[in-house]
């Protein structure tokens, strides 16, 4: 039995996926810079410090909220905003793991 979904649930899945998916390739790319890549290995503690920090503070966790605070602020095509919504809740989940380590190893988040 074939059960067809309204566009409103459609939109939902498809932001959804595409938000959680590019938060999973972006999470990837981060981690082959910061640990697999010979280039990063041989920059000065400085330089490492430096790109390290650039790329924790700009995670797809912000990418995800403003996208999310941008719906609720403009007005668009419905659909549009619902895709936008959930596309940044799909960034927002993906990268709350890293999100809450980058908060620890700053020290504003307690272990626990």
């Amino acid at each position: 039995m074939l059960v067809r979904l309204d566009a409103l649930t459609l939109a939902q899945i498809l932001g959804f996926s595409i938000g959680f998916l590019y938060g999973e390739s972006f999470r990837r790319w981060d981690y082959m810079i910061k640990y697999k890549t010979r280039w990063y290995r041989r920059l000065s503690p400085w330089w490492r410090w430096f790109i390290s920090s650039l790329l924790d503070t700009q995670h797809h966790f912000q990418y995800g909220l403003a996208l999310m605070l941008l719906t609720e602020i403009l007005e668009w095509n419905p659909l549009v905003e619902i895709v936008l919504y959930w596309l940044g809740l799909g960034l927002v989940l993906s990268d709350w793991k890293d999100y809450r380590r980058v908060l620890k190893r700053m020290g504003l988040v307690r272990e626990g």
